[in-house]
């Protein structure tokens, strides 16, 4: 039968192409793989590095907000001060 020849050599062909293709993507995805899990350590080792740095100066952060409370209390202090919150 015609028909199922051609089913068998699709088949067949199929899964050749399939299996090349299979080889030749996940010998690259082991690239891709290394590469990421690389640039994560680096990165990782370059956050606690400055992780110290990142911080707010919370001195700085309480001063403003007293600032901005005494502000609110008596619009008269601090003029011309630029009294905008810290995020």
């Amino acid at each position: 039968d015609i028909k199922s020849r051609f089913w068998t050599t699709y088949a067949r062909e199929a899964a050749d192409y399939d299996a090349e293709f299979l080889e030749r993507y996940k010998s690259d995805m082991d690239i891709v793989l290394i590469f990421a899990g690389l640039f994560s350590a680096v990165s990782a080792g370059f956050l606690v590095g400055l992780a110290p740095t990142l911080s707010e100066d919370q001195v700085a952060v309480t001063n403003q907000l007293l600032r901005t409370l005494i502000h609110a209390i008596d619009n008269t202090t601090f003029s011309g001060q630029d009294l905008s919150i810290p995020p």
